[in-house]
């Protein structure tokens, strides 16, 4: 899984970074001039100069990241430290900011993620499922497409993207699928990958950004979204998204065979693996454990990154010793633990110095007469067009839900309204495919830039009406 994860985030590097130290050093040095410009402005009506200067940090943090002018890491320190001495917000609350809750949720899935992997789950359950709707091409892509996304709500997106495209590919070259040349190669590469991203949206448990956004919205609005909440608007989305996007695939990509050879290999492999071990049994039990207590969220009260990190230090202890910390320290993406710390600090810089009230008066304030779904299809359409211009999700929500829920407070609505679809287009990531989700599968070869975007245009096109729809259903019914 290491190499082709590590594979998929140089991918991603290269497409959006500037190719050489000088061309970098141009760009962080018109971040700091965007900076100093920027907070030099005259004041504008309603504007506080600790809120001018919360806006201009922004825009330089948002160049620094796009461009990863330095590691994400490290702008992302630097960053946080830098609001104290530019008199933004005092260094103890950037700081307070940054170390949240959501940060030691989001170690915790890498930690579930790499012991899932480990004790052999992942690919029994791979192996399981592949080819449980028969052998004609649209089915086996189905009997993939599925559980991936199955599995994506309850685990990180990439592992899972990874563990299923491992199984796929040997089904590939056994149908001698030509990288490049072959639809159903096409087909499968994207689709797993599109359901891994899709699929994480089910629970808060499926993505970080999830977790991000719930954070954000109780940081800024007091607005307290539940595991159960945010799941019975998820998983269904989910679901019939996912199935939308495998009837689109199919459409763009027609198998070019009439029956899949090889399943019987697959199943071959799986009698191989014999019953379930006993180190499996203990994951299960410790997994099922937390999913227990996530779901009795609202009765039981314990916070989400309490249960997810004492599940994760249970893997370690003694007598049960399903990790060691060697096991885990490569696989955990310390620049996404610090970026999405770093965005979470800048995120309540621009709600506590009114950057974002003044933010959304100014540009959004338009949107307040229009109605709510008016104002829904644009915060929907703006989360996944985003992807367009800043393929950084964590950094598009910091800067985007603060906004959003003083506008949602201008308009008189819960501001969960806009913050859960903000966070479910964060994973919408089939626009351009920079992200690390879809690059899992990308150097299989079997797809091109252009191939995603067709089918993924018109998947986030559903997407868009359909949770504009959805959320509204939600309002109407007191679900937000």
């Amino acid at each position: 899984m290491q190499v082709s994860v590590g594979r998929a985030l140089q991918q991603q590097a290269e497409h959006i970074t500037p190719k050489s130290s000088h061309a970098k050093l141009w760009v962080g040095g018109g971040a700091v001039a965007v900076y100093l410009i920027l907070s030099h402005l005259p004041l504008p009506s309603g504007l506080t100069p600790e809120g001018l200067r919360a806006i201009a940090f922004m825009v330089a943090a948002l160049i620094l990241w796009m461009f990863e002018v330095v590691p994400l890491a490290v702008s992302s320190a630097l960053l946080v430290l830098l609001m104290g001495p530019l008199k933004i917000v005092p260094n103890k609350d950037a700081m307070a900011n940054f170390m949240t809750p959501t940060l030691l949720f989001i170690l915790s899935a890498f930690i579930v993620a790499t012991c899932f992997i480990k004790v052999g789950l992942g690919n029994r359950v791979s192996l399981l499922v592949s080819g449980m709707f028969g052998n004609r091409p649209d089915r086996v892509l189905l009997s993939f497409m599925l559980p991936t996304a199955a599995v994506s709500t309850v685990l990180t997106d990439i592992p899972t993207a990874v563990i299923f495209s491992s199984i796929a590919y040997p089904l590939l070259v056994k149908n001698g699928c030509e990288p490049g040349r072959s639809n159903f190669g096409k087909a499968m590469m994207l689709g797993i990958p599109m359901a891994a991203a899709i699929g994480g949206i089910g629970t808060p448990a499926g993505s970080g950004l999830n977790v991000l956004a719930i954070s954000l919205l109780k940081s800024t609005a007091q607005v307290e979204i539940n595991f159960i909440q945010w799941t019975v608007i998820g998983l269904p989305l989910a679901m019939v998204l996912t199935l939308v996007a495998w009837w689109i695939l199919l459409r763009f990509y027609p198998p070019e065979m009439e029956t899949i050879a090889g399943l019987e290999d697959i199943a071959r492999t799986r009698q191989d693996q014999g019953a379930i071990t006993k180190q499996e049994k203990m994951f299960l039990i410790i997994f099922g454990a937390a999913l227990v207590l996530w779901f009795t969220q609202p009765w039981n009260k314990i916070d989400l990154a309490v249960v997810a990190i004492c599940a994760a230090t249970l893997f370690f202890l003694p007598g049960i010793d399903l990790l060691t910390w060697d096991d885990v320290k490569g696989r955990i993406s310390w620049d996404v633990l610090m970026l999405l710390g770093a965005a979470n600090s800048l995120a309540m810089a621009l709600w506590n110095t009114k950057a974002a009230t003044w933010i959304a008066n100014s540009l959004l304030g338009g949107l307040a007469p229009a109605g709510v779904i008016t104002a829904l299809l644009v915060v929907v359409s703006f989360g996944i067009f985003s992807h367009l211009v800043l393929p950084v999700a964590g950094a598009t929500l910091a800067v985007t839900i603060p906004v959003l829920s003083g506008l949602a407070v201008k308009m008189g609505i819960n501001p969960a309204l806009f913050a859960i679809p903000l966070g479910f287009t964060a994973s919408c990531v089939f626009l351009v495919p920079l992200d690390p989700i879809p690059l899992t599968t990308y150097h299989y070869r079997y797809w091109t830039f252009p191939d995603m975007i067709k089918p993924g245009f018109v998947v986030s096109l559903v997407w868009i009406v359909l949770l504009v729809i959805e959320m509204y259903v939600a309002a109407t019914f007191g679900l937000v």
